[in-house]
């Protein structure tokens, strides 16, 4: 009854004139929901902070905080005691005016060192980390005009971290190619909408490399470039976003494993950015009443394409967004800094990239930049606001108590590591597979060492190692004999974890099943099988194999060639088929698995050219899809065997893959529909 008295009193309220004006620029949130955090606690910096970034600079497995300072020219580290409390300020000089700052190794020696974009001197400062949290004096590269924002990411391919960087009155984009040592190319750049604000660098269209999202202050919209694989761009597409869209980030929002973009609006309480190198509209609003801003969400349809944008309430004047898992539920939540409400606003995900209401808390005067990372180490994560007019730094510690992933996040082997009795599936292509860790460090990418041995102690003499793999499956052939494996995830920080348990798997080459390839009239066959050997035309080099010229297979009135592999290997057969001396007619290919149904490749159109050769390929797979109880048929028994397993606690298919008749990765009625309308209703056949 409170609780409906209290909803009652809120609704009439805010009808109440000011009252709404009230609720959004106070500290004080109305929505019961909320996740915990203590009360901020302020940290004092340079003057006028305006990019704040969380990364271990000191190698001691805690979060620092760098901050960059438009009105001292410098940047300020602040090293973590490990409980998200913090050293005395150090600065460090950088160019002019610096905006941007980004921490990652640049030269690749294990440390993290610091990109600042400089709008005042037109370039891009680097200063080298020693390994212990101090740095070098800066070296500068040449920008554009105005360079405002800049992100690290390795957009060519080779391996090391290149750099992009926003030119606010360039309106373009630069991208400074990484020598692999941290020193850089001259820049090339790409033009974006007017007044670039922001860059942010992901796989949006899932080809592998690293496209750029790029928000334009004064045309409303965010640009997409797609890399061509090289760290070259396309022409920009443009998305709308919303009014004066001043910072994008980019994460999977929905679930869907694409990238969405999240893209916090200033709604016009901004409308003079830059005017030499000053904020000069931080201090008043056109009509001396502030709109409230809102954060756009476009989910991405998978192929680097967005849907409409959809606009969800926030502070006045949101300057920043972040995206990060704050409430332990596995889906990425929002939060932005608030700069004429002097808070922050968290929008918790619903799972499906909807959000829900925001909830505002405290931080210093007019925040200018929220990044979340987990600072006290207790596995939640918390937020860092960098207070453009209070020249400091608030820290609010999420008390959650419901531990998030962390960079990079325990995950284990998925496959193959063993069945119920210890013992693998035994295949010659062996598929290495592992749960994709998430890292929420700001444009952070996980990478994967894959160590494959023939010993269980991993010795360096008997260890093949696969580094610095980008996707979470890893193909390999390996020859007969035991294995083990074990991955290592890493980041751009040089953090790093080790799978919890080594796999171990027994290899063999072949199948104990028949394979018969049968070329019927008027041919002759050779077959070579994946290790390259090969048997026809009265010679065999396949071990208890056998090729056979005197059968009528088809009953046709001529003799038929049939190669039988008594042990079939598993692997792409290549089967090439001359013609016979005179031969006349079309002829018709076909492949059977113990005694099963003919699998056909070629039927009745193919005519043997004299001195042609057609060639044919078959992969044969180490099962089939749809074969649930193993015996090479696709029959009613496989229905049965599936609602049994499926609906009446039977045995289960063993691989489950024989049971995923859709190929989509699961086991379910969509399976037995899929069966039944492949066998009887001229369906498509399994095709995985």
């Amino acid at each position: 009854m409170k609780l409906i008295l209290f909803s009652f009193l809120i609704v009439f309220l805010w009808g109440v004139p000011g009252f709404a004006q009230f609720a959004e620029s106070s500290n004080t949130s109305l929505i019961l929901d909320s996740i915990p955090f203590a009360p901020a606690v302020n940290y004092q910096v340079g003057h006028s902070p305006r990019s704040v970034f969380c990364a271990d600079l000191d190698g001691d497995g805690d979060l620092d905080l760098t901050v960059a300072n438009l009105g001292t020219n410098n940047v300020t580290i602040l090293k973590n005691n490990g409980d998200a409390t913090f050293q005395s300020a150090v600065d460090y000089q950088t160019g002019g005016v610096p905006r941007s700052v980004f921490c990652v190794d640049l030269d690749q020696d294990g440390d993290l060192d610091l990109v600042v974009a400089n709008s005042g001197s037109n370039n891009v400062s680097i200063l080298k980390n020693n390994g212990d949290g101090t740095f070098q004096a800066k070296v500068d590269y040449d920008a554009g005009s105005k360079p405002i924002s800049v992100f690290c990411a390795d957009l060519d391919g080779d391996y090391d971290l290149d750099l992009a960087v926003a030119n606010y009155s360039g309106d373009n984009v630069s991208i400074l190619k990484n020598n692999g040592d941290g020193t850089f190319q001259a820049r090339v750049d790409y033009a974006t909408g007017r007044k670039p604000v922001c860059v942010f660098c992901a796989d949006l269209d899932r080809d592998e490399d690293l496209d750029l999202a790029v928000v334009n202050y004064f045309d409303g919209d965010v640009s997409i470039l797609k890399n061509n694989g090289d760290g070259t761009f396309q022409p920009k597409v443009d998305y709308t976003a919303g009014e004066n869209p001043i910072f994008v980030f980019c994460t999977d929002l929905d679930g869907d494993s694409d990238w969405d973009l999240a893209i916090s609006n200033t709604a016009g309480n901004n409308p003079l950015l830059l005017e030499n190198n000053l904020e000069v509209a931080d201090s008043s609003v056109a009509d001396g009443s502030p709109n409230c801003g809102n954060v756009a969400i476009l989910k991405n349809n998978g192929d680097g394409t967005f849907q409409n944008a959809v606009n969800y309430g926030t502070g006045i004047d949101p300057r920043s967004v972040f995206c990060a898992d704050l409430d332990g539920d596995s889906d990425f939540d929002l939060a932005t800094a608030n700069y004429f409400s002097n808070n922050v606003s968290i929008l918790k995900n619903n799972g499906d990239g909807t959000f829900q209401t925001k909830v505002y808390y405290g931080v210093g005067s007019k925040p200018i930049s929220v990044f979340s990372a987990d600072l006290d180490g207790d596995g939640d994560f918390d937020l860092a606001a960098a207070n453009h007019q209070s020249n400091n730094v608030s820290i609010l510690k999420n008390l959650t108590q419901i531990p998030a992933n962390q960079p990079p996040s325990e995950f284990a082997l998925i496959y193959p590591c063993g069945d119920e009795e210890g013992q693998d599936t035994t295949f010659q292509a062996v598929d290495f597979d592992w749960q994709t860790a998430y890292d929420p460090n700001f444009g952070d990418q996980i990478r994967y060492d894959l160590y494959v041995s023939t010993t269980p102690s991993f010795d360096e003499s008997s260890t093949t190692v696969y580094t610095d793999l980008l996707i979470s499956q890893h193909h390999v052939t390996l020859g007969m004999g035991a294995y083990y494996w074990k991955v290592k995830a890493k980041d751009n920080w040089g953090d790093f974890r080790w799978s919890d348990q080594t796999c171990e798997f027994y290899n063999r080459i072949y199948l104990t099943d028949t394979l018969t390839c049968v070329a019927f009239s008027p041919v002759d066959l050779i077959l070579n099988d994946p290790r390259g050997d090969s048997i026809g035309l009265g010679f065999n080099t396949i071990p208890d194999a056998y090729y056979d010229t005197t059968q009528d297979y088809n009953h046709d009135g001529d003799k038929d060639d049939i190669i039988t592999l008594p042990d079939r290997f598993i692997g792409l057969y290549r089967i090439r088929v001359f013609p016979e001396p005179l031969a006349k007619g079309t002829y018709s290919l076909g492949i059977r698995i113990d005694g099963g149904a003919m699998n056909m490749l070629g039927k009745g159109y193919h005519f043997p050219v004299p001195e042609g050769v057609d060639t044919f390929y078959y992969y044969a797979p180490w099962y089939l899809a749809g074969d649930a109880n193993s015996d090479w048929i696709l029959d009613i028994e496989d229905i049965v065997f599936l609602i049994n397993y499926l609906y009446k606690n039977g045995p289960a298919p063993n691989p489950l893959g024989r049971g995923d008749v859709n190929c989509d990765g699961m086991l379910k009625l969509d399976d037995l529909v899929y069966l039944i309308s492949y066998l009887y209703k001229e369906g498509p056949p399994p095709s995985c």
